[in-house]
């Protein structure tokens, strides 16, 4: 949940490769998108409006995901 909305994260062994390419190249926001697929990418943006946000939520997936996401998990 963030922001009152749930976001469904891929499991550890769905996770797009090219997302962690984009972070590694300093594309958050790229990345974002690749994790999250265009739909609920949209959702977010609506409710994100700065850096800050972003921080924020990216913070929060990692948190999700070092709980060992072993299967697709809200955010």
């Amino acid at each position: 949940m963030w922001r009152g909305k749930r976001f469904v994260l891929p499991s550890a062994s769905e996770f797009p490769l090219a997302a962690i390419e984009a972070e590694e190249e300093g594309r958050m926001l790229h990345s974002l998108r690749l994790i999250l697929g265009d739909q609920q990418y949209l959702t977010w943006r609506d409710l994100a409006r700065t850096a800050g946000d972003a921080e924020d939520f990216s913070q929060t997936i990692m948190r999700e995901l070092g709980r060992g996401n072993r299967s697709a998990s809200p955010a």
